[in-house]
């Protein structure tokens, strides 16, 4: 081995030092994704940046649906306290064992009609299409009764222009697609402004929304009362 060869192999063992020996383990859901359509993991994570920009700085923050809480660390990076829920009690678990941090919480159980307290942004992302239609209404009053009146919510969402696109799995498992002019119209009986986006892939856009695959709506200063 070349003298040069012998000084980049220590500068690299130098580098790798400083990475220490953290490991995270995926769960059934994650580990499938990345085996089988590595891409959407840049895409789930890019929704979730979005989010974090939008809503959750500074603040106390709810997600609805954390699953793995593979976006914890990304919503609470900038923010003063971070709650994830699902029902999914092995993703809850496999969030605890990688995301250990005192800012952050996981909770296992049904969110729907629970209130876990007051926050100041609820994040919920890929979750609002696996819902019953009949329980939809729950799922936005269950937003009522955690979200402070100046709150910050963020849904995430894909398009229902898309779903012919979409894989077997998605398609068995998406019950409750949105359009964008639906999901503004609902948003809007929650909150006094609402602003839509589209995103496709990473690219977050304000273009035309039949064309967008994933949808965005963030709603700001909930109403009192629903319309």
């Amino acid at each position: 081995m070349s003298p040069g060869n012998i000084r980049e192999q220590d500068l690299w063992e130098q580098v790798t030092r400083m990475l220490g020996n953290g490991r995270i383990v995926l769960g059934q859901h994650w580990s499938y994704n990345v085996h089988n359509d590595p891409k959407r993991l840049a895409f789930v994570l890019s929704r979730y940046k979005f989010a974090a920009k939008m809503a959750c700085k500074g603040r106390r923050v709810l997600e609805l649906g954390c699953s793995e809480g593979l976006g914890a660390p990304i919503l609470s990076e900038f923010a003063d306290r971070y709650t994830g829920i699902d029902l999914d009690s092995e993703a809850v678990a496999a969030a605890v064992a990688n995301w250990q941090d005192d800012r952050c919480t996981f909770v296992v159980g049904d969110f729907l009609g629970r209130q876990l307290g007051t926050f100041d942004s609820i994040v919920s992302l890929d979750v609002i299409e696996h819902i019953d239609p009949a329980r939809e209404p729950l799922f936005f009053d269950t937003i009522r009764q955690n979200l402070d009146t100046d709150g910050i919510c963020v849904i995430g969402t894909p398009n229902l222009t898309s779903a012919p696109y979409a894989s077997a799995a998605s398609q068995q498992g998406h019950v409750n697609l949105f359009d964008a002019g639906r999901l503004r119209r609902v948003m809007e009986q929650v909150f006094h402004n609402v602003f839509l986006f589209g995103m496709n892939d990473e690219v977050v856009h304000t273009g035309f929304s039949p064309m967008a695959h994933y949808l965005l709506a963030v709603g700001c200063y909930r109403r009192k009362d629903p319309l």
